[in-house]
This record gives C-alpha cells, sequence and structure tokens, in this order.
C-alpha cells in the first residue's frame, strides 16, 4: 500500500489502541483550493468558523481570511510590517504569529498588539506554531539547530509558556531524522525520504498524537503524546508542492498549505477527511 495509514472516523479512531497509526489517502484528497496570488507563499493556516481559515504568507505582516466555501479571501487583518512571517494560531480573542527569529507577536481582536521574545533564535530557525484550546498548550517546531547540546540530526519542538511565551529550557520532543529515515525504509512504500526539517506542527484533537510537517523533505510524521516515533508518510509533490501548514479540525478533519513551489501554479490547501464518507467536491 503505497499511501500511510493515517486517521479513521471518529468511531475507529475510539476502538483503535492509544498508539496506533491514524489514516488518510494521500494520493486522494477530498477538496483541493487554488489559491489566489496573495497566499502563494502561504506559511501557515489555523482554522476558524463558518468553513474559514485564518492563513498568512511569509513577507506582507497580514492574516487572509479565506473562505472555503466561496473559495475566497474574506477579509485581510494587518498586524505588522513586512518580515518573515512562519505560522500563525487562533487564541479564543485574537492571534499569535510566529517568526523565524524566534518573536512571537500576539494581536487582539480589539486591535492592541505585543511582541514577545520566545528565547528562541534565528539559528533555530522556528516554524510551525501550534495552539491547543483543550490545554492551553503552544508548541513551536525548529527547522533548524536543536539547542545546546543537541546533536545536529535531531529537531526540536519547544513547549512555550502559555503567560510569558518564553520556551522550556528543554524541547518537549525531539526528532531524529536518522530515526525518520529509517522507518520510511521499513514502511516500504516506495518512496525514500532523505531528509527532514520541520515546517508545521498540529496535536489531533482525538488521538492527542503529535504531527509534524516538512516542506524540506516533503514529509509528515506522526507521534505519539510521549513524543515516540510512530509514523512517517512521504507527500506526493505534484500535490503538494511545498507543505508550510498544517490544521485539524475538531472530527480530525485535515488541511495540508502548500506555497506554490518550483512546480505549482498556485498556493493550494489540500482537505482530508477524517470519515470514510466521501464529502462532495
Amino acid at each position: 500500500m503505497k499511501h500511510l495509514l493515517l486517521g479513521l472516523a471518529t468511531a475507529l479512531l475510539a476502538a483503535a489502541p492509544a498508539d496506533a497509526p491514524t489514516t488518510y489517502d494521500w494520493q486522494q484528497p477530498t477538496a483541493t483550493y487554488a489559491l489566489p496570488k496573495e497566499l502563494q507563499e502561504i506559511s501557515g493556516v489555523a482554522l476558524l468558523s463558518g468553513q474559514r481559515l485564518g492563513c498568512i504568507e511569509d513577507q506582507t505582516g497580514s492574516i487572509h481570511i479565506y473562505n472555503l466555501a466561496t473559495k475566497k479571501i474574506e477579509s485581510t487583518l494587518r498586524f505588522g510590517k513586512k518580515g518573515d512571517y512562519e505560522d500563525l494560531a487562533r487564541l479564543k480573542n485574537g492571534w499569535l504569529v510566529l517568526s523565524s527569529d524566534g518573536t512571537l507577536f500576539k494581536y487582539s481582536d480589539q486591535g492592541s498588539a505585543a511582541s514577545y521574545s520566545t528565547g528562541l533564535t534565528a539559528a533555530n530557525n522556528p516554524e510551525g506554531l501550534s495552539y491547543d484550546a483543550r490545554t492551553g498548550t503552544i508548541l513551536v517546531a525548529c527547522k533548524g539547530a536543536a539547542g545546546v547540546g543537541q546533536p545536529e540530526q535531531k529537531r526540536a519542538i519547544y513547549r512555550l509558556d502559555p503567560t510569558t511565551y518564553q520556551a522550556e529550557t528543554k524541547p518537549a520532543y525531539l526528532l531524529d531524522v536518522a530515526e525518520i529515515i529509517e522507518l520510511d525504509r521499513r514502511q516500504g512504500q516506495g518512496t525514500t525520504i532523505n531528509k527532514f526539517a520541520p515546517s508545521a506542527v498540529a496535536i489531533h484533537p482525538l488521538t492527542r498524537h503529535i504531527f509534524v510537517l516538512a516542506a524540506s523533505g516533503n514529509a509528515l510524521v506522526e507521534m505519539d503524546t510521549e513524543g515516540g516515533l510512530l509514523a512517517v508518510q512521504k507527500l506526493p509533490r505534484k500535490l503538494f508542492p511545498q507543505p508550510e501548514g498544517l490544521a485539524f479540525a475538531p472530527n480530525g478533519d485535515l488541511y495540508i498549505a502548500s506555497e506554490m513551489g518550483d512546480n505549482g501554479k498556485s498556493g493550494v490547501i489540500q482537505f482530508f477527511r477524517a470519515s470514510p464518507i466521501a464529502a462532495n467536491k
């Protein structure tokens, strides 16, 4: 089987062992959304109500609200000047936006803005940001150095203090690139991953597993709640030119956003249902 079994229907997930990988058919998205030019370089997504996604691209300091029903940008929120913005997360009454130098920006729905130093730096190259409303957990996935004392082949995910937004001293999770490559080989999917550098991170709402996306390597990794490696999936480049954004719906439905990339015609969002019931495309 050439696709990884990652997330079934809710009932199947509930019945499965706690450490079982979840499933989607990576060759058959439920829906595909070709994005407008404002989101050609989309770098992060966050799920909103009413069939909408908050989307950020990596240069302009703007959050675009994309309507999945109309397939159009319905509004734009300008929160800052030009920069290198990597991901965003939706809070109850505002937004968090992550910059590649480790700065975290907080923008409230009332218009107030603040910035915080996470303690992570450009050497860590923070790229992925996730906020879990159920637990208040904030995770940052780093594309670069894992931190002082960590081997070069490791990639780190840090937990931020929800009050100060400072990263904890030690990573919450460590990914071993060599282990990911070896698991990909053992799975025998007919593909080969030769690198892995995180671009997004998210917590599955049902299994609580940690999912880590990598544009560098075009792959998706699933870990258990303790950080144990469960599964790795090589993503087909024709569907995911440069995968940068990751978001789950409460029932496990999954959105993956890709930049236009060298072989893409536009930025794109691929949608995968957690339920086996096919949706109208």
